[in-house]
């Protein structure tokens, strides 16, 4: 008589090898969407980060520009040369505007700098020192500049105040 050795065999059977692919299908079409909606909403978050970041380093900018403005003639309030609700360039040449969706610093001897790009709108809104009358007729008597941004949906907004009236009659 034959003695037959069994060989214990090792691997997969045909049913659990399809049973393995059915739960990883399973898992697969779960976790597909949430990496895929992370990874726009990073890619979403990251935009506007540097967006804004390239707005706040303009906004800022141009905010010292306007607190450095110079005195006027005859020693009497801010020196513009013009001013307008896309532009304010000083008498000393300092300034900026928006041309070509593009934000540029205006500097005596240079060519206009680029602060920020890709910008839609620039408002510029010049006050009185009671906050409220507008001064763009007279921009030598402006106490506040009110400067927006536009990218899009983001809008950054600053309040800014000459220095030049510290200590002159008049100054706030």
């Amino acid at each position: 008589m034959k003695v037959i050795e069994q060989t214990n065999r090792r691997g997969f059977t045909l049913l659990e090898l399809l049973a393995a692919i059915l739960v990883m299908s399973i898992i697969s079409a779960v976790v597909l969407p949430v990496i895929t909606s992370a990874s726009e909403s990073y890619s979403t978050t990251r935009d506007v980060r540097e967006r804004t970041e390239r707005m706040t380093y303009a906004i800022d900018r141009i905010s010292r520009i306007i607190r450095q403005a110079p005195i006027g003639s005859g020693d009497a309030g801010i020196g513009i040369q013009s001013a307008t609700s896309q532009s304010l360039v000083f008498t000393d040449g300092t300034g900026f505007d928006h041309v070509d969706n593009e934000i540029r610093m205006r500097v005596p001897g240079y060519d206009p700098a680029t602060l920020c790009a890709d910008i839609d709108s620039l408002e510029i809104a010049y006050f009185a020192d009671d906050g409220v009358t507008s001064t763009l007729a007279t921009p030598a008597e402006t106490h506040r500049v009110v400067v927006t941004l536009t990218n899009n949906e983001l809008r950054m907004s600053i309040v800014a105040h000459p220095r030049v009236w510290i200590g002159q009659q008049g100054g706030s």
